[in-house]
């Protein structure tokens, strides 16, 4: 793995704890990276906070609007205008598709800064959402982290806290954290920690994909490939 990591051209963070064991291996594992679509898991994590606390119904309706449809992945855009749709469905789309059009309804829905203030919650200072997807530059909050991290920022460590709190049925309840790894589950993006697994070892992920905002000193914007998973 060390070869590996000397020969890529780019920079690797890694962050990977045996719940069994305890034993991690990491790797830049404290640096902030940005997230891409793996964020989507926190939002993920408020839905079914606030679904206990009562604030939020998983049965309720949301309406597409018009100016609710955005690019990139997803079929919501495609829909008709008007069509209802409940959170938890949309919480659905949200990971199994990585829906960009769904995840703009439930952070609208729930919040950007309740969203963040969560993470924080559970320890988690470094993880992030700035604001709903396809909107760059034009942040929630953080306009100049935003800048450079795009959708949202977490460092390989605090990811694999999450991503372990929900395995060990800490997220919300076990109820709550058992129905959020159904979810990650069913994710379909297989390119990245799924690729190489046999097909018979279950695994809960979300990943992101985005190209970087800044570039470096060449001028190049870099590819951003991220994936958090519980195996």
């Amino acid at each position: 793995m060390a070869n590996a990591i000397q020969s890529f051209d780019g920079m690797v963070g890694l962050a990977a704890r045996d719940l069994l064991t305890g034993r991690e291996i990491r790797i830049n594992a404290d640096a902030p990276f940005p997230t891409a679509s793996a964020i989507k898991t926190a939002v993920l994590l408020e839905v079914y906070h606030r679904a206990k606390e009562g604030s939020v119904s998983l049965d309720e309706t949301l309406t597409l609007r018009r100016t609710d449809k955005v690019g990139g992945s997803g079929v919501l855009k495609d829909l008709s205008d008007g069509t209802t749709w409940k959170v938890r469905d949309l919480a659905h789309l949200m990971i199994v598709l990585s829906d960009n059009t769904a995840t703009n309804m439930l952070v609208e829905r729930l919040g950007t800064k309740r969203i963040d203030a969560r993470l924080e919650a559970y320890g988690l200072k470094r993880t992030k959402i700035f604001r709903p997807t396809f909107r760059d530059g034009r942040p929630d909050i953080h306009p100049e982290l935003e800048r450079e991290f795009g959708l949202g920022m977490s460092t390989p460590s605090e990811m694999a806290a999450l991503m372990s709190t929900i395995a060990e049925g800490r997220a919300v309840d076990g109820s709550a954290s058992e129905a959020m790894l159904t979810t990650l589950r069913a994710q379909n993006d297989r390119s990245m920690i799924r690729r190489y697994l046999p097909s018979q070892v279950r695994v809960g992920n979300k990943t992101g994909t985005d190209s970087e905002k800044l570039p470096d000193e060449t001028g190049r914007r870099g590819a951003i490939r991220t994936d958090a998973a519980i195996v």
